[in-house]
């Protein structure tokens, strides 16, 4: 690994963990923080294994953060403009010249959850749950184009997909209904999905989560909302809100699919979510 010859070139001590089945990086991540609060810690993966690591981690604000991406969304790095070039991530993470405090999101009703993208319940939620095990994904990826799982995926939901009622409650006083909802997403950075800009307008270290409501709109009309979205040319369609909040929780009629940074959160009735006290700081191109 190029990594490895590089810090041995350098005389750079580091120590190489190797995770070998989900949520294994939360366990390493754990240790790590809680063992030397002044880590620099630097995961080689995409979202999912960044949100891993954020579920473990303790000594949040002196703790520092770097990555080198290679999922297939990416929607982390993207968000936080870290390149997707090894050679020059490595290059940033060993030599910084700029870092950035964000938000880390933390779901309030399931025990040490965190998401540093998104999360997200209903349709979109449904496209991630069948991304995770769809021979789609590996296909793509195996061509290289593994952000394009996510929208090949959508426009299979679109036609399967029954929109309910959902209520959201923000900052335990505003509340709105929408009577056909077909998901709300919670977003912490601009992108999910693999590069759908899904909030222009989200800054992850602002103390906002700003959420993403898609309602009473026809199925067909979600298809105009996807690759309008690749270009976040999508907030002037009907049926589109974009709502801001510290906290928030959304209620569906029924069971539901739930996302965390685009990994699987089971099927449930709600989700709560709220920002973290302590910012993380992140090594940025």
């Amino acid at each position: 690994m190029r990594l490895v010859k590089i810090l041995k070139e350098k005389n750079i001590s580091y120590k190489v963990y190797a995770t070998t089945y989900p949520g294994q990086g939360t366990v390493f991540a754990r240790e790590i923080s809680r063992n030397d609060p002044h880590a620099v810690i630097v995961p080689i993966g995409g979202d999912g294994t960044i949100h891993d690591i954020l579920c473990g981690l303790e000594n949040i604000s002196t703790v520092t953060f770097g990555l080198i991406p290679s999922g297939s969304g990416n929607d982390f790095a993207r968000g936080m403009n870290i390149t997707s070039d090894t050679d020059r991530a490595i290059a940033q993470i060993l030599d910084p010249q700029q870092y950035r405090k964000i938000d880390i999101g933390m779901i309030t009703d399931r025990k040490d959850q965190r998401f540093g993208v998104s999360c997200g319940i209903g349709f979109d939620a449904a496209v991630c749950h069948e991304a995770l095990s769809s021979p789609i994904k590996d296909a793509l990826n195996r061509m290289h184009l593994g952000q394009l799982t996510y929208g090949v995926i959508a426009l299979k939901q679109i036609l399967l997909y029954e929109p309910g009622p959902m209520t959201v409650e923000m900052d335990g006083g505003r509340k709105m209904e929408f009577k056909k909802a077909f998901f709300a997403a919670v977003m912490n950075q601009k992108y999910e999905g693999g590069g759908v800009k899904m909030c222009p307008e989200a800054r992850p270290g602002d103390g906002i989560l700003d959420i993403f409501v898609v309602s009473d709109i026809p199925n067909a009309k979600i298809a105009a909302v996807l690759p309008l979205g690749f270009a976040g040319k999508h907030t002037h369609l009907k049926g589109v809100h974009f709502l801001r909040a510290q906290s928030v929780k959304i209620t569906c009629d029924r069971k539901r699919a739930v996302h965390l940074d685009g990994e699987s959160g089971g099927m449930h009735e709600t989700l709560s979510a709220t920002v973290l006290n302590e910012q993380l700081r992140v090594i940025v191109g």
